[in-house]
């Protein structure tokens, strides 16, 4: 069921980096799946010193106003935030106790009066210009985050990442001076505009090069062709509801869906959507009518693999763990996926601490999205 939940939340962020009214969808998805009541994204202007973005989902409303002119100089989890680079995690017991809060202005008062507490959240974007941070948020009765939420926010950090990016990068094409291709040029992902009938019209590099290993899904002559039977229904439904946007009989369908994978490998996030009129506008292709997202949370980490076996001496298949730990996959699931007995998974998980020096599978996970994260800022 745990796994259900994952996966529904992961295609939820996903949808919401191409369409931003999902962005409260999302934010829910991840808050049932971490057991809080609700959740924020906040992207702040160090500059200007405020907020450019703000969305809050499942939360009574919040008195912005008078958090700023109250309660935010007084905020304690700020200054620990800034501090934090991409990929890492905060929550309360870091920086402080339980009486600690208790005298705390903004936990005994702000917090106190909206039914709050404690929060987890962890940094999609740290630069001198801007924080983008994802958090949860738990009632007193729900209490403190434990270790199994704090490793819940680090697998789901690398995917609320991209849609943050992926969401900055579409705004960005509505610039005048920029068309919508350019900014797809610069994705990580693979992204395709589409004509009727699902033919592709433009396809930016990642596409490409995705669609010539020829595993999951190629280019045909009508378009893209999945080659799993139940990926190729939905993505023709998808394509259909898309293309039927605009009709007021046109009913609603599932836009977003997982392409499984051989070896165990994480399965390609896929979504399927309508292009908007802004959207539309800002193409160099206007007869586009859908617009086709293929997430491969390989690719990334590949070069950051790599550089952990020139840093640390790990072999292929200790690199190959790492790897597969930090796209969030279970020890259990590589040892069922890879078909090698969950002992010798332990033994290479053993010989990288000892390599590495880190002392948990957690560390391990972050420190490799940590350096995932700086390769992909590069």
């Amino acid at each position: 069921m745990l796994d259900d939940h994952f996966v529904r939340a992961v295609e939820a962020i996903y949808a919401s980096g191409v369409e931003e009214n999902r962005l409260t969808e999302a934010l829910e998805a991840s808050s049932r799946l971490l057991g809080a009541c609700g959740a924020t994204l906040e992207v702040y202007d160090k500059s200007a010193q405020k907020h450019v973005e703000f969305c809050a989902a499942g939360l009574p409303p919040i008195p912005c106003a008078e958090y700023l002119d109250h309660f935010a100089a007084l905020n304690p989890r700020i200054a620990p935030i800034l501090r934090q680079r991409p990929g890492e995690v905060g929550w309360d017991h870091q920086f402080l106790d339980e009486q600690a809060m208790l005298r705390d202005p903004f936990y005994s008062e702000f917090l106190a009066d909206l039914g709050l507490r404690y929060f987890v959240s962890v940094v999609l974007e740290q630069t001198p210009d801007h924080l983008a941070v994802v958090a949860m948020q738990r009632t007193p009765g729900q209490g403190h985050v434990d270790r199994h939420d704090i490793s819940m926010m680090q697998r789901l950090c690398p995917h609320f990442q991209r849609a943050h990016d992926l969401r900055t990068r579409l705004k960005a094409a509505g610039d005048r001076n920029s068309s919508l291709e350019n900014a797809l040029d610069l994705l990580a992902d693979g992204v395709a505009l589409l004509g009727a009938g699902g033919k592709v019209i433009y396809a930016n590099e990642t596409l490409r090069s995705l669609a010539t290993r020829g595993r999951e899904f190629r280019f045909a002559r009508d378009g893209v062709e999945f080659f799993d039977p139940d990926a190729r229904s939905r993505f023709a439904a998808a394509l259909n509801g898309a293309q039927r946007f605009h009709e007021p009989s046109a009913a609603l369908c599932a836009a977003d869906f997982a392409v499984p994978r051989e070896q165990g490998l994480p399965a390609y996030t896929v979504s399927v959507r309508p292009l908007v009129r802004g959207q539309a506008q800002a193409s160099r292709h206007p007869e586009a009518v859908a617009m086709l997202l293929i997430h491969d949370p390989l690719d990334r980490k590949l070069a950051a693999s790599r550089m952990l076996q020139e840093l640390f001496g790990l072999t292929n298949a200790e690199a190959h763990l790492v790897h597969a730990l930090g796209t969030g996959m279970t020890a259990g699931a590589y040892a069922r996926g890879r078909r090698v007995s969950i002992t010798t998974v332990y033994t290479h998980l053993r010989r990288t601490r000892e390599k590495t020096g880190w002392k948990s599978v957690t560390e391990l996970t972050r420190r490799f999205n940590e350096l995932n994260v700086s390769l992909r800022a590069n």
